[in-house]
């Protein structure tokens, strides 16, 4: 599958749509040539199986991070129509518990649209990311324990979410066994 890959740029390649008779749409596989000959096969071939679900809008996208999956690659990135697709929250496996959201709106493209700029400005003012990133929520070393033993629960408690919320989080929120003494200090710093 790999010499079947188009090159798009330096940063992009494409499975065709024709590589299998059930694609809807083509992959795109954003790696660089070195990552490219790291990319497993199997990981190709699931990132062509997803391309064949229904519904399915555009194209099936694996990020650099690719590899051998559940159902998606890892690393494997789908949007599908609210009608005619499906909705696949465990479609790159639910095992570790990475803290992946599955989230649907009501709202349409054109009302997001002139927007969007505006929506990931306050995304990224508002959610805190990568290292050293401190968010606005100050916790006492006792209340981060309990956020590490009563995960989205705390959440809810305290205003963060809905109680419904935890019906559909796997665990709903929180691992059986939670122990924030396992938690190295470090860690909580």
């Amino acid at each position: 599958m790999l010499m079947k890959l188009k090159k798009i740029s330096d940063y992009l390649w494409e499975l065709p749509k024709e590589l299998k008779e059930c694609m809807r749409v083509p992959g795109r596989i954003y790696v660089n040539e070195k990552l490219l000959s790291g990319v497993e096969e199997g990981a190709l071939e699931q990132c062509a199986n997803v391309a064949c679900l229904p519904g399915i809008i555009k194209y099936s996208i694996a990020m650099p991070d690719i590899h051998f999956g559940y159902g998606f690659p890892i690393g494997g990135v789908a949007a599908f129509d609210a009608n005619e697709g499906v909705i696949s929250p465990g479609g790159v496996g639910f095992d570790i518990n990475c803290g992946v959201r599955l989230l649907r709106t009501d709202l349409k493209v054109g009302e997001i649209k002139p927007k969007l700029a505006e929506l990931i400005n306050h995304i990224f003012e508002n959610v805190p990311s990568g290292v050293g990133m401190k968010g606005k929520i100050r916790l006492s070393r006792g209340e981060l324990d309990e956020v590490l033993e009563n995960g989205a629960k705390w959440a809810v408690e305290k205003g963060y979410g809905w109680a419904e919320d935890l019906e559909n989080i796997e665990e709903n929120g929180c691992m059986e066994g939670a122990d924030a003494a396992k938690v190295s200090d470090f860690a909580k710093k």
